[in-house]
């Protein structure tokens, strides 16, 4: 893994001497509070545990010391200075200067390896921007994930405060950072084996619509009244409604044999190959979340249909639709439109039933024929436990 953020580099190396903090203004955001002596000790100490803390997991992932600025990786090593600052941008972090020092002998190694790529032709530009920005989005998001779940365990289970917890958290870091990064690479192998034999099947698909080649069902599910609930909780009960929200609807989209696309907060986006598997996942969402009383109700909307993916996302008129039927689902239901109820009923008679339906007015759509799909004769999704 590459780099760091300027923020982290600032606390790895060259951070404040903590002989210049003399109020908590920083530290505490309390701003015209003077400390008294023993709190500006404890904060010294602490400043000082957390220099030493991120100098070591810097150490740990850096692989080495800052030595390149992008004008040193251009005349050494021939890295144009525009694809060291494409690549650097599009993984996500603050843009630096030509002078700068901020690259390792890793970076350098990394931003090559791939510019080579583009100069042979392998990638075009286009595409190094869009893999790169990629690699950064959800890198970035499982470090956050990572480092945040740490943290929340630290809470929860020694009770530790908030700044304790995160405290802990980078100090248990370093002896996990060899395990995690193995994690991460075999899931990456994993996940790209599964992804690229879904795309072989596409391969022997007939009459494909190339505008839209992808058929798939898609759906959206997000709990019921969540912002008024949010306005209830805590930030801590908040986020445990969240986390159980997020891990029982991917358990049953993964065991409805579905993939998540997404989660933006009370919401979450699932895609499945077939229109039956679509249904049960939509189906079996709105049954067990509905259940669960430690989770409001929530409203799901299911299409059948072509789209096309770019992104890591998929997009098309038949994916609004599905966000669209979710939005005007009452709470537990499962909304599709005829289309969607047409190709279920035909992959498995008698699986599922729907209503009769009615015409609604969809924001941005227009009229759209809609059925409350519900289960018939299909078996419970088996969640095994």
């Amino acid at each position: 893994m590459t780099g760091g953020t300027d923020e982290s580099a600032r606390a790895g190396r060259g951070a404040t001497p903590t002989a210049e903090i003399p109020t908590a203004d920083a530290a505490t955001g309390l701003e015209d509070t003077p400390l008294d002596a023993q709190e500006i000790l404890d904060l010294n100490r602490r400043f000082a545990a957390v220099r030493r803390s991120v100098g070591t997991v810097e150490r740990l992932l850096l692989q080495g010391p800052r030595r390149y600025s992008r004008k040193d990786l251009a005349e050494q090593q021939g890295i144009p200075e525009r694809m060291t600052a494409v690549y650097w941008r599009s993984l996500g972090f603050s843009p630096v200067d030509q002078d700068t020092v901020v690259f390792t002998d890793e970076d350098a190694q990394a931003i090559g390896d791939l510019t080579a790529i583009v100069e042979d032709g392998v990638l075009s530009d286009r595409s190094f921007s869009s893999i790169t920005r990629g690699l950064g989005h959800h890198m970035g998001r499982l470090a956050m994930w990572i480092t945040e779940a740490l943290v929340d365990e630290a809470k929860h289970v020694d009770g530790l405060s908030d700044a304790e917890a995160r405290q802990q958290m980078l100090d248990t870091l370093p002896e996990l950072i060899e395990t995690l990064e193995s994690q991460a690479l075999f899931t990456f192998r994993r996940q790209l084996a599964a992804y690229s034999a879904r795309a072989g099947s596409e391969v022997l698909h007939r009459d494909t619509d190339e505008l839209f080649p992808l058929h798939r069902a898609v759906g959206f599910a997000d709990l019921v009244q969540f912002t008024r609930l949010s306005q209830d909780l805590s930030g801590g009960e908040l986020a445990d409604v969240i986390a159980r929200f997020e891990a029982v609807s991917r358990d049953v989209i993964s065991v409805g044999g579905g993939r998540v696309v997404k989660t933006v907060g009370d919401e979450i986006m699932f895609l499945a190959d077939t229109p039956e598997d679509g249904a049960q996942i939509a189906v079996s969402l709105a049954e067990i979340i509905t259940a669960d009383h430690e989770l409001p109700p929530v409203r799901v909307g299911l299409v059948w249909g072509s789209m096309f993916s770019r992104y890591g996302d998929v997009f098309g008129p038949r994916v609004n639709l599905a966000a669209r039927l979710e939005s005007v689902a009452t709470p537990g239901s499962v909304l599709v439109d005829a289309e969607t109820a047409e190709a279920v009923a035909a992959a498995l008679p008698g699986g599922f039933e729907t209503s009769e339906g009615e015409e609604v007015d969809l924001h941005g759509i227009g009229a759209v024929h809609v059925m409350r799909m519900r289960r018939d004769r299909s078996a419970p999704l088996d969640m095994g436990f």
